[in-house]
């Protein structure tokens, strides 16, 4: 099974000083989360790690449009297939990281 990385990058962006910099924060921490999840015949599926705020969804939707979000379980299937960017929880990328663990050992 082929394995593609995926870089989970949380959208939050503000016109604010306070906003701008938490954005930055929150990405840079983003950047060290990464999951594992089957690549599909048809190309790549990117997963970005959303939080639900409102600031968040419009982002996402300004960028990729409509905002998704996937459960690990979704994310997992090796025959899921979509066309543009999904999200996901926190809590449930910290799930796909134990189904895919699961799936190694």
């Amino acid at each position: 099974m082929r394995s593609l990385m995926l870089g989970a990058v949380i959208a939050a962006v503000s016109l604010s000083t306070a906003g701008a910099q938490e954005a930055r924060s929150v990405v840079g921490a983003a950047k060290d989360a990464s999951a594992q999840a089957p690549q599909s015949e048809q190309g790549a599926r990117k997963i970005y790690i959303c939080d639900n705020r409102d600031l968040t969804r419009r982002s996402f939707a300004r960028e990729y449009g409509a905002i998704e979000f996937v459960t690990a379980a979704q994310a997992a299937r090796p025959n899921a297939v979509w066309a543009a960017p999904k999200c996901m929880s926190a809590s449930e990328h910290m799930r796909l990281k134990r189904i895919q663990l699961a799936a190694t050992h």
